[in-house]
């Protein structure tokens, strides 16, 4: 569901890069049928989304993404280990540059953070923003500002605003996983890899993972169009993450507090694997966006980094 570890070099490489004039014919996915229209307004204009029937829904309009994702240039795979390494590769070899967008239709070995692993099924997006750096903003930073675009996303799509942030890196719904973020810092540029559930059913994960994650379409009871969603998704990371000026910081902080998942909860996180973990109460975020955690003895700690277990309400 998220971005995978050690790529190697696709055998659908050539099907993109970044001199090509656009797709070819056999780039190009099965067409989409369309009903059940509503609008969002988005950069600068309108994206619908549609029902659909039959497979289509879980293909790509390559087409449609490349016009209304510009400027970012679109990378295309059918099928990739992981979106992240795949676009890190690429940018070692000087064949992508920032602002872009590496695209798979399957994802087979996403990673999470700190090794951790992640099932993607065929109705999962993953995807890779490549974004040059902005000097103002630590790395840390930049995985909140990445979540919460993807959550104005998805509430905008769902209509279902109890959708919280899971710091550092997850969106939550009724305490089931609906999307991961991983963020990379790689020379002059951001990686941020988003897998979301799309259109999955609720048996479709295998076994241990069924009760612990959902989708947008368990969530609004339809099938969606992961083009819209995905255009919907870049308008969101574009719009907090390259203009920064209509989304100041410390306001996107406040907002990230008034949705997050661990304001108030009895927590432990590990910020390494030879420390003890810092358990206490999630106060929120600071003014630089780490994460406090008050201890029962009344020490706050700041924490740029870890792992968080959930503990109860205290």
């Amino acid at each position: 569901m998220a971005p995978g570890r050690g790529a190697t070099p696709c055998r659908f490489s050539k099907t993109a890069g970044t001199s090509s004039p656009g797709p070819r014919r056999s780039d190009r996915e099965p067409s989409l049928r369309r009903a059940d229209s509503r609008a969002l307004s988005g950069n600068g204009g309108v994206v619908t989304f549609r029902h659909v029937a039959g497979i289509a829904y879980n293909s790509f309009d390559l087409d449609r993404l490349r016009r209304q994702i510009r400027p970012l240039h679109l990378h295309w795979f059918p099928r990739l280990r992981s979106t992240n390494d795949h676009a890190a590769m690429l940018r070692r070899r000087g064949e992508l540059f920032a602002p872009a967008m590496v695209l798979t239709g399957r994802q087979i070995a996403g990673r999470g953070r700190n090794t951790n692993t992640w099932w993607s099924g065929p109705g999962c997006l993953t995807v890779t923003f490549v974004l040059p750096i902005d000097e103002q903003l630590a790395a840390h930073q930049v995985p909140l500002l990445a979540g919460l675009a993807v959550r104005n996303a998805v509430v905008a799509i769902s209509g279902e605003s109890s959708i919280l942030l899971k710091w550092p890196n997850d969106l939550i719904h009724r305490g089931r996983k609906l999307a991961g973020i991983l963020c990379e810092r790689l020379g002059r540029a951001d990686l941020i890899g988003v897998g979301l559930n799309v259109n999955v059913a609720p048996d479709e994960p295998p076994g241990p993972l069924r009760a612990r994650v959902t989708s947008l379409s368990q969530i609004v009871g339809r099938t969606l169009d992961k083009t819209d969603v995905l255009i919907a998704l870049t308008n969101q990371i574009y719009s907090m993450l390259l203009r920064k000026r209509e989304h100041p910081f410390a306001a996107a902080l406040r907002e990230y507090d008034q949705h997050h998942a661990l304001l108030g909860r009895r927590i432990s996180v590990s910020v390494s694997s030879d420390a003890p973990a810092i358990t206490g109460t999630c106060k929120g975020l600071d003014s630089i966006g780490r994460l406090l955690v008050r201890t029962r003895g009344g020490q706050t700690h700041r924490i740029i980094a870890g792992q968080v277990q959930l503990g109860s309400t205290p």
